[in-house]
């Protein structure tokens, strides 16, 4: 099956290419072979476009550098799927390698939200809402295996009470490596990280003992704030994008989003409504579990951020505080489906709230479906 997607996904990102479809690939491809043959500066995030650099031998031959980024997009959503697949069977009562295990993988990679009214006003899927998978922008494909790792190895450091040994080095070594790609999702997980275990460890009453645990989420609070110097106060930027522009960071709450959505209420609605579904035919039962609890609360700080900081300067609508939103989405929606997956093992729900929760959540993949095959037929991901 992994050979399969990773096939798949490569030829599709090959049409994206051959046909020209606007999307961030070409774009950050540029970047990687400014940086590999003009020797040009990249960004403190630059792990992608050194990757692809790499890949490409530092050709001077740029298709290379769009193959390199074939593989490496393609390689990343493979490895969401055996992702998915091993915690699927980590955190369900399934049987391991059957049948569902494998479809429920390639399902979530999918999963996208529903449309707003922007659908109907400009015929827009994507603009406004709350994706929790796009195809168009690679560091974000990039980054998600590494943010769905590091998510899961903090619910297990706060929540779980078998860790397994040298934990806080993995995800020292995780929230490195989300730094070095994109640190959107670190904006939410430290966070909420820290308040998480404030609050279980307070009700252990081992707060002051356990604060050397955090160590990793401290140091990436520094690499942040080292990457906020470098980009916004330096201004440190590859010549492909404007660096003779400068930007920064402002508090301007909803102005992005309003720009881009008709209707933020519809928007909540339909990029929620598996979601919020689960949670009316539940009663709310479903937020007892602690793994919903957490992807919830990353969740509604990612929407937050989204929602009151912004760039200023000729940054402001390229919605560069939207990224994250797709990390927690996809981590939410993921985390509701592994307590599906055993409310129905266990028959915790009636046959006709399976089906009404489970078609809320066939409804967000094949709407996915649809806007994947969408952005190669109709040229545009928007």
């Amino acid at each position: 099956m992994g050979i399969l997607l990773f096939t798949v996904f490569c030829i599709y990102y090959c049409i994206i290419l051959l046909l020209r479809i606007d999307t961030d690939v070409q774009p950050h491809a540029a970047i990687a072979y400014s940086f590999a043959v003009n020797h040009d500066k990249v960004t403190p995030n630059f792990l992608y476009f050194l990757l692809v650099a790499l890949l490409a031998g530092f050709s001077k031959y740029t298709f290379l550098y769009y193959g390199a980024s074939v593989f490496l997009i393609s390689a990343a959503i493979t490895a969401k799927y055996f992702l998915n697949k091993f915690y699927i069977e980590k955190y369900t009562a399934v049987e391991k390698n059957t049948s569902a295990v494998f479809i429920l993988s390639v399902v979530m990679l999918f999963i996208f939200c529903l449309p707003g009214l922007n659908i109907f006003t400009e015929k827009t899927f994507y603009i406004g809402q709350l994706a929790p998978n796009v195809w168009h922008n690679s560091t974000v494909i990039f980054l998600m295996p590494f943010s769905i790792l590091l998510f899961f190895k903090t619910y297990q450091l706060i929540f779980e009470e078998q860790r397994p040994k040298n934990l806080q080095w993995h995800i020292l070594i995780l929230i490195i490596l989300n730094v070095l790609i994109k640190p959107s999702f670190l904006f939410v997980l430290i966070p909420s990280a820290i308040l998480c275990w404030g609050l279980v460890s307070i009700g252990k009453n081992e707060f002051f003992r356990s604060i050397p645990k955090l160590l990793p989420f401290f140091a990436g609070i520094i690499f942040i704030l080292i990457e906020y110097y470098i980009i916004y106060k330096l201004n440190y930027t590859s010549s492909v994008v404007d660096k003779d522009k400068n930007s920064g960071v402002i508090i301007s709450p909803f102005e992005v989003w309003q720009y881009f959505s008709y209707s933020l209420p519809i928007a909540i609605f339909t990029s929620c409504f598996f979601p919020l579904v689960y949670l009316i035919f539940s009663k709310a039962a479903v937020l007892k579990n602690k793994l919903v609890q957490f992807a919830a609360i990353n969740y509604m700080a990612a929407v937050a951020i989204y929602a009151l900081f912004a760039e200023d300067g000729y940054r402001k609508f390229h919605a560069n505080f939207y990224w994250q939103v797709v990390v927690a989405a996809y981590l939410l929606f993921f985390c509701l489906l592994l307590h599906f997956i055993n409310d129905i093992k266990f028959n915790r729900l009636s046959k006709m709230k399976q089906y009404i929760i489970g078609g809320a959540f066939i409804l967000h993949f094949v709407w996915g479906l649809l806007y994947w095959v969408k952005i190669i037929i109709f040229n545009g991901y928007a």
